[in-house]
C-alpha cells in the first residue's frame, strides 16, 4: 500500500464526470461518477503506477463545472493544463 502526497501541499481539484440514466422501461436509475485520469507522472510511474488522477488548475474550475458553450477543444485544454506537484511516497504496508 501506497500512500502519495504532493509537494507542495495544497487542494487537489479532481476532474470528474457524473450521469444519471433512467431505464425506459421500469424507471430505475443508474448514477454513475468517475474520475478522470491520465498517464502518470514520472515520480508516480516508477511507485508502479499507470494512471493518475488529473488534479485541476483552481483557474480553471469554473469552465471544467460549467462547459456550455464550451468546445470540446477548450474541454481538452483544461485537461492538459493541469497542477503539477511532485508526488512524494511512502510504503505503508508491504
Amino acid at each position: 500500500v501506497l500512500h502519495f502526497a504532493p509537494k507542495p501541499a495544497g487542494i487537489m481539484l479532481i476532474a470528474c464526470l457524473y450521469a444519471e440514466w433512467k431505464d425506459p422501461k421500469d424507471g430505475s436509475e443508474l448514477l454513475s461518477f468517475a474520475a478522470i485520469t491520465d498517464d502518470p507522472p514520472v515520480e508516480v510511474a516508477a511507485a508502479g503506477h499507470d494512471r493518475m488522477i488529473v488534479n485541476l488548475k483552481p483557474e480553471n474550475i469554473e469552465t471544467w463545472l460549467s462547459p456550455v458553450g464550451t468546445s470540446l477543444h477548450e474541454m481538452q485544454a483544461v485537461l492538459g493544463d493541469r497542477q503539477a506537484p511532485y508526488y512524494e511516497h511512502e510504503v505503508l504496508a508491504a
